[in-house]
Formats: structure tokens, C-alpha cells, sequence
């Protein structure tokens, strides 16, 4: 399988290349930065550019793939709107130039259908800096679940740094509490999706 990658250079997204590499996948990571992506590898190819570039889309036009992964992640501390620029770009692609195509990505807990304490804990974070982010995420996945893509997101709670445990609950609501998971995990999950073809919805994961 041919998977495009973007957020390659993150915690999650060097996990998820190498997990593709070792099991045989051709792998297209698609980076702002060639030099800090230091992995090498004969099914692997490297292809430099932003989602902010004017060629952006032409750059990714000429990319064949079989499914577009996006993990990459902003300062959840700071106000930005990254990932919902980059689903724009995305849903674009995936729309009008590569149709077909799944996509997989991770969102946050509070885009989940959540229980009555599952809303109340989400209520609490958007008091919170982590705001900025819960608010991106809103953006793209309003856009994504809009939209007629083949999508399946992976629900993640704060990434903490840590091994890979390979052992999480998986669940289709949040049910509340302060949850965490490691990269190397989230990077698990999103790879067991990869050969499924249920979409159109959202697994969290946790501890």
C-alpha cells in the first residue's frame, strides 16, 4: 500500500513511518523540512512542502497514494488554526483532484459523542489553554463530517510522552475523566485502521 503521510517529523508521525516501512508499505512523507526527517529507506520518498504554499496542491497532485494519513500537531497551548487549514487542503485533495482515497487523522476527545460526565470534563478543558486546540479540531472536523470523503479519525486525549504499551481501551464515546495515551500507541491505532474500510467514524483511545 502507498500512504502519504503528513506530520512525519512529529512524536506520533515517525512512529506511524516506521511502523509502515517495517511492514512492508511504500511511504511518501510529505514535510516543511527535509533535514529534520532523518529516517531512510528504499520504499520511502520524501516530498518537501507546507499546506500554506500557493503549490501545495499541485505539489500533492502528483503524489500516488492509496491513503492520505494527517497527525500533525501545533503548541495545543497556543492559538492556531493548523489542523483545520490542513483539512481544507485535505478535503480539496481528496474531493476534487484524488477521490476515493481514505483518510485517516487523529481529532480530540471532545469531537467523541460523549456521556453526561464525558461533556461536563470537555466543558472543564475549554476553560482551559488547551482550548486552542479543542477549537482546531472542532474546525476540521465540522469541515471533514461535511464533507464526502472516506474518513475515520482517532479520538485522542492528551499525548503524553512515553513508551509504546501496545495495550488501550478503544471506545466510540468518551465517558469523562482525564484520560492520556502515548505516541507510539495513538501511532498504533491510527495503523490498525489502515487495512479497514468502515468509515465515517471516530475511535478514541486511552489508558
Amino acid at each position: 500500500m502507498k500512504i502519504l503521510l503528513f506530520g512525519a517529523t512529529g512524536r506520533v508521525g515517525n512512529s506511524i513511518a516506521i511502523k509502515s516501512l517495517d511492514a512492508g508499505h511504500e511511504l511518501i512523507a510529505f514535510v516543511r523540512n527535509k533535514s529534520k526527517f532523518t529516517l531512510q529507506n528504499e520504499r520511502l520518498s520524501v516530498v518537501e512542502g507546507d499546506i500554506y504554499d500557493n503549490d501545495a496542491l499541485e505539489k500533492l497532485s502528483k503524489i500516488d497514494f492509496d491513503i492520505l494519513i494527517n497527525v500533525i500537531g501545533a503548541n495545543p497551548l497556543k492559538p492556531t488554526t493548523l489542523f483545520g487549514d490542513t483539512t481544507k487542503v485535505v478535503i480539496d485533495l481528496l474531493t476534487r483532484i484524488k477521490p476515493g482515497k481514505r483518510y485517516l487523522a487523529i481529532t480530540g476527545i471532545a469531537q467523541m459523542e460523549k456521556t453526561l460526565f464525558g461533556k461536563l470534563v470537555v466543558a472543564i478543558f475549554k476553560l482551559t489553554p488547551i482550548k486552542n486546540a479543542i477549537a482546531d479540531h472542532q474546525n476540521a472536523f465540522d469541515q471533514i463530517s461535511k464533507s464526502t470523503i472516506n474518513w475515520t479519525l482517532i479520538g485522542c486525549p492528551y499525548i503524553k510522552d512515553g513508551p509504546e504499551t501496545g495495550t488501550f481501551k478503544r471506545d466510540s464515546k468518551f465517558r469523562g475523566g482525564f484520560k492520556t495515551i502515548h505516541p507510539g500507541d495513538v501511532a498504533k491505532a491510527i495503523f490498525d485502521e489502515i487495512d479497514h474500510d468502515d468509515n465515517h467514524k471516530i475511535i478514541g483511545i486511552w489508558y
